[in-house]
């Protein structure tokens, strides 16, 4: 789950010995992308998600789908990302990606705490109605999610979960057979809202 951050160019020209490369992923995370996603990865913008702990091999995936390769368009829209992964290789990709990773997560909290039982009914038992699963199924009790396929939701910015889970259910976010894009319209919008202000203050 990666939003905007703006970069100028590569960030690294060549290959460079592991602890420059590391260096030089620390420099990018700290000087462009904290401007959207905060000071370790730890945003504090509802539009923007915190990448601090999030799975590594699920955000090298995330950030490869950002970027057009071989004539074929990305799979993930945006802009602004495309700018930043454009020219990057797969290496720069997995130091950027381990840097946040290594970043200690911070608790959230929700913005609507109202919603939280309901969301927490939803993620611990479904709703048997929709017959949609639970979620604590693939994103386990504590939202820690089960890498690499499933993320991180434990103290995600709520508006930015949100926008994702809307993303999947109008389809402009994954495609067909995707598990989210079969179970996400399933929910109601009441339901997605308490969801996300439910993972929201996880710690």
């Amino acid at each position: 789950m990666l939003a905007a951050c703006a970069l100028s160019g590569p960030l690294l020209a060549q290959p460079l010995p592991p602890e420059a490369a590391a260096a030089a992923a620390r420099r990018t995370a700290e000087q462009v992308c904290a401007a959207c996603h905060g000071q370790a990865g730890q945003s504090t913008q509802a539009r923007y998600p915190s990448l601090a702990g999030q799975d590594e091999t699920y955000l090298f995936k995330q950030l490869r789908q950002f970027r057009a390769a071989d004539g074929k368009p990305a799979l993930r829209q945006d802009a602004t990302m495309a700018a930043v992964v454009h020219g990057m290789g797969d290496e720069e990709m997995h130091e950027l990606a381990r840097y946040f990773s290594r970043q200690p997560h911070a608790r959230g909290q929700a913005a609507q705490p109202q919603l939280v039982e309901a969301g927490k009914a939803i993620y611990w038992q479904g709703n048997p109605a929709s017959r949609l699963p639970a979620c604590v199924t693939c994103h386990r009790p504590d939202g820690g999610g089960i890498p690499p396929d499933f993320p991180r939701l434990a103290g995600q910015q709520p508006a930015y979960v949100v926008k994702q889970l809307h993303a999947w259910k109008t389809g402009t976010r994954g495609g067909p057979g995707k598990l989210m894009s079969l179970l996400v319209p399933l929910m109601s919008d009441e339901e997605i809202e308490a969801v996300a202000q439910y993972v929201a203050q996880l710690p």
